[in-house]
């Protein structure tokens, strides 16, 4: 897969934030400080050279609230194809597909970007590209067929991939234990942490320890706006099992904004 690379109109860079516990601001302060950077309907953007999961996220849903169309994402990564946050390129790659980046790149040494590349290829299915003296140079090659039994999934840091068939355990409620929960509940052998968010507050106790998930998880409410608020807070790609009674359109509109996989 190839593609032209656009005249980006507008670029957006690392402003060197996190999230607790990496760093202190929150992920709304993060999302507004990047929506501020960006003029409203002038695409395309270039989110460049990203090192976080939760500045790169910020980033992409400041454009398209800006309504700046699709915007190429690249982030900074070593030979091993990690960021300078331990944050693996494929795990960047399945969350920026899941929001909608029309491509996805690497900015490292030559050598090592064709590595990497070469890597992302056997599952990338949007054009992938390197950057080279602040250039996208596109990267061509033909998307593999993905296994449909097998969907790409990320935590905050690692890839991981889930079946429609999967054991998502024991649901987890958001309380003054989720912590050691989520650690308990990954040493149990099933494919998922499964965490439920009935109201606000649990929002705000899933957000804290979120961090700890190392497993693919699937998220569950009844509630709209509070999934959404789980979804905005989770800084990896989340799936959602069919459990419980949100409309196709409401779990339509969530996949489109933040990746969010409906089995």
């Amino acid at each position: 897969m190839d593609a032209s690379v656009p005249l980006f109109r507008q670029r957006l860079e690392p402003l060197g934030l996190d999230v607790p516990p990496a760093g202190e601001c929150g992920f709304e302060e993060l999302a507004a400080a990047y929506r501020v950077r960006l003029e409203p309907g002038r695409g395309p953007v270039h989110i460049a050279g990203m090192t976080t999961m939760a500045e790169c996220r910020a980033a992409m849903l400041a454009v398209k609230k800006q309504d700046c169309g699709a915007p190429w994402v690249s982030w900074a990564c070593d030979e091993d194809g990690e960021s300078p946050t331990r944050v693996a390129m494929l795990a960047a790659l399945f969350v920026c597909e899941g929001m909608g980046c029309a491509a996805f790149g690497v900015d490292c040494p030559e050598q090592a970007a064709q590595d990497v590349l070469g890597g992302l290829a056997a599952y990338a299915q949007v054009p992938l590209f390197r950057v080279r003296a602040g250039e996208a140079v596109p990267y061509p090659y033909r998307p593999a067929v993905r296994d449909p039994d097998a969907i790409p999934c990320a935590t905050g840091a690692e890839p991981c991939f889930i079946r429609r068939t999967i054991d998502v355990g024991e649901e987890l409620e958001c309380g003054p234990d989720l912590l050691e929960d989520i650690i308990a509940a990954e040493d149990d052998p099933v494919g998922a942490v499964k965490i439920a968010v009935q109201s606000q507050d649990d929002v705000d106790v899933f957000a804290l320890h979120q961090y700890a998930v190392r497993e693919a998880l699937c998220l569950c409410s009844d509630v709209p706006e509070l999934l959404e608020g789980a979804l905005r807070a989770y800084q990896g790609r989340a799936f959602y099992d069919g459990t419980g009674e949100l409309s196709r359109e409401e779990l339509e509109r969530l996949s489109g904004l933040y990746g969010l996989i409906i089995l």
